[in-house]
């Protein structure tokens, strides 16, 4: 770039490229970004939504390629490309990719600003934590390259933190800044912030409203990563806006509001039920206006929002009804079960606070085989088959009455939709079998990988002894032998009391507990195969 004020814009992407050299991200995968969980919400609001089987898949800022990684080992047949900055993540995820032996993801080092549409159209763009963290410029990037690469019945998802909400945190992020100063690398000035939020979380004035913020913000932050702090308070860019600034900003791209990636979000009697209506009689029926009163209203500071082409615009039915659900897979968590009976309801929960309450025996039934066959999602036609397995009879009546739970308890977000079902050991088999892409992890001595639902999963040591053995061919007592053969090689070393332990029958013992720990993590955590 020629001018000086683009000159200004490509220094200010150097030096965002290397502080995430200097301090990058855990690249993990992000389960509310998965294109089944975007094309799912698509054909809630009545829109077609691109196969994933076959999908092209770009992610905007993939970092080492945590999120799409797992995604190109489960769809081989369809393409994934992702771009960053950062030399030293791409790097990581090429070796990564190497190592899997996969053909179908690309992993490339580029500015935002330079990518165009020569690589054709993409089903589904990604762009999550990248937003708010680039200057002007490249967030106008990040939707030229929506408008010009989103295929025409695709999805973008797009992340961004939101005003007014974030307005509480830009005190902090401002505290912050004027005490640690511009020098020193990032990790250093992560350092100082740390010392500066112990400081603020002890010594400032519980009774002010400005030190019952600061308070709350420094406990919130004691737990979080070095790279969380640098990245989010301590970047030259991180720039809220309010959600009607990135409609307007969208809509003069061409895109269009499709929703939040978490559609329970988009309802305000979720938020407060004898607030709703008023909510609602704001907005009238523009949905764009409704989400911004919610942010007024809840202070929210971040979105997740999915943005479709301007001209399908007028082909989203905002009113969910259940027929919409046809064909969908539903994933619940997996602390989702029976609640509570009261009043001749029975009630369903987890452990976010959402619930579902019903007096009807047959929906009660329905969402008894949900849980049972957890953590495998379930369709309608699933949960009406396990019905009549135990023999309940189901008739159209029945079907419609849990189509409509099932709608209602993805408004509630007790649900998940999804355009594939998964499927996943309930039971940990006597000769179990992990996720082929997890054993090869594991054997390379991957710290981060991704379970079967999409979700984050960390390797220890001895996980990383144990996954690459669970081919179906290994049991208990062969596992905890090659726990044994890894602990007399040096790999690793077992601890009690502070002491190392050496005596060779209680190394035995050391590995048949560890062994069992880590059968009993993965297979609860949804990274066995059936």
């Amino acid at each position: 770039m020629t001018t000086h004020f683009g000159t200004a814009v490509q220094a200010a992407i150097a030096r965002n490229a290397a502080s995430y050299d200097d301090l990058p991200y855990v690249s993990h995968p992000f389960p509310q970004t998965h294109p089944a969980r975007l094309g799912a919400v698509a054909r809630i609001f009545r829109l077609t939504a691109p196969d994933l089987s076959r999908a092209r898949v770009l992610e905007l800022g993939c970092a080492a390629g945590g999120n799409l990684i797992p995604l190109a080992a489960r769809h081989p047949d369809a393409y994934f490309l992702g771009v960053d900055l950062s030399q030293r993540q791409i790097e990581e995820g090429q070796q990564r990719i190497a190592a899997l032996g996969l053909s179908n993801v690309n992993l490339r080092r580029q500015s935002l600003t330079d990518l165009r549409s020569k690589d054709g159209g993409f089903d589904y763009i990604i762009c999550h934590g990248v937003y708010s963290w680039v200057p002007e410029q490249v967030r106008d990037a990040i939707l030229r390259i929506a408008r010009e690469n989103l295929a025409p019945h695709g999805v973008a998802f797009i992340s961004y933190n939101v005003q007014p909400g974030w307005r509480l945190r830009q005190t902090l992020r401002d505290a912050l800044g004027l005490h640690v100063g511009p020098h020193g690398s990032l990790r250093e000035r992560v350092a100082r912030a740390r010392e500066m939020l112990s400081f603020l979380e002890q010594n400032t004035p519980a009774e002010t409203t400005w030190g019952s913020i600061f308070r709350a913000e420094a406990a919130n932050l004691r737990m979080a990563d070095d790279s969380y702090i640098g990245h989010e308070f301590l970047e030259d860019c991180n720039e809220p806006c309010s959600f009607s600034e990135f409609m307007a900003s969208a809509g003069s791209h061409g895109l269009a509001y499709l929703g939040e990636a978490g559609l329970s979000t988009m309802m305000p009697e979720n938020m407060n039920p004898a607030a709703a209506p008023l909510l609602r009689a704001l907005a009238g029926d523009n949905q764009v206006s409704l989400e911004q009163h919610m942010d007024i209203f809840t202070g929210r500071t971040f979105r997740q929002t999915l943005l479709i082409h301007k001209e399908r615009e007028s082909k989203c039915v905002r009113k969910i009804t259940p027929d919409a659900l046809a064909g969908l897979h539903f994933l619940a968590r997996t602390d989702f079960g029976f609640s509570r009976e009261a009043d001749g309801n029975a009630f369903f929960a987890d452990g976010s606070g959402a619930w579902f309450s019903t007096q009807d025996p047959g929906v009660r039934k329905a969402m008894e085989a949900v849980v049972a066959r957890l953590p495998d999602s379930s369709s309608i036609d699933e949960l009406v088959a396990a019905m009549e397995l135990r023999g309940a009879s189901v008739d159209e009546a029945m079907r419609s009455r849990i189509a409509d739970a099932l709608m209602r308890m993805t408004l509630v977000g007790l649900l998940t939709g999804s355009t594939e079902p998964m499927r996943i050991a309930r039971a940990l088999a006597a000769k179990p079998v992990a996720c082929p892409m997890l054993r090869a992890d594991a054997a390379a001595g991957v710290l981060h990988s991704a379970n079967l639902r999409h979700e984050p999963i960390r390797l220890d040591i001895i996980a990383q002894v144990v996954t690459p053995l669970l081919d179906g061919g290994a049991d208990r007592d062969a596992l905890i032998a090659a726990t044994i053969a890894a602990a007399d090689a040096g790999r690793v070393t077992f601890q009690r009391a502070g002491q190392t332990v050496v005596e060779p029958a209680d190394v035995a013992v050391c590995a048949a507990e560890h062994v069992d720990r880590v059968l009993g993590h993965l297979q609860s955590n949804a990274c066995l195969i059936a």
